[in-house]
Parts: C-alpha cells; structure tokens; sequence
C-alpha cells in the first residue's frame, strides 16, 4: 500500500502542475512507477524478518494491481504483464535489501 500511494499521490501532483499530460511525460510516470516499487519493497522489508522475500512479494501485490488497473482501462499485452511482473519482483526484493542493510547498519551503530 505504502507504494501504491506514493505513486497515486505523485501521479496527482504531475497531473495538476502539468508536467505530465495524456500526449507527454510517460518515462516520469515509468520512473515513478519503478520507485514506487522499491518503496513498497523497502517498507514490507522493514516490517518482516524476510526483507528480500517480503520486498519481493510486495513489489508483486502492486504489479497485481496496477496490472488489473491496466487491463480493465486498454489492452495491454501479456509479455508486458508479465515484464511487469519480473520487474516488481525485483525492484521490491531491492528495496527489501536495501531495508536490511538499514536495519543492519542501525544495529550495528546502536551497538558500537
């Protein structure tokens, strides 16, 4: 959820101040999408035991759902869906890393 809204609530704000309208501005929408995905991925990581394997699935619930948004508004082809898929696997397994390696690091600091 936490990447669902990060990305609706950017969509809105590039939508009313012009920077991105139906004939321009795909690749910011692509871009905010892909880090959309990495915050979704890095919150579920923060949150688990499993950073990487939650990240992932995380990053897969918000492909589920913009995937379902895309088919019912155009035709959308199935290796896109399926591109789509394999990419929010990663991006959110990423930001289930990253996560650990902040989780780490701040033990760590708390330690020492």
């Amino acid at each position: 959820m936490a990447g669902l809204v990060v990305a609706l609530l950017s969509f809105i704000f590039l939508g009313i101040t012009g920077v991105v309208s139906p004939d321009r501005g795909e690749i910011v929408l692509l871009f905010l999408e892909f880090l959309a995905l990495v915050v979704a991925g890095y919150v579920a990581g923060r949150l688990s035991d499993a950073p990487e394997l939650h990240g992932g699935l995380a990053g897969l619930a918000a492909a589920l759902v913009t995937g379902l948004i895309s088919l019912t508004s155009t035709r959308v082809p199935v290796t896109a869906l399926v591109t789509l898929a394999v990419v929010a696997a990663a991006l959110g397994s990423a930001g289930g890393v990253l996560a650990r390696w902040q989780k780490d690091k701040t033990e760590e600091s708390s330690e020492g």
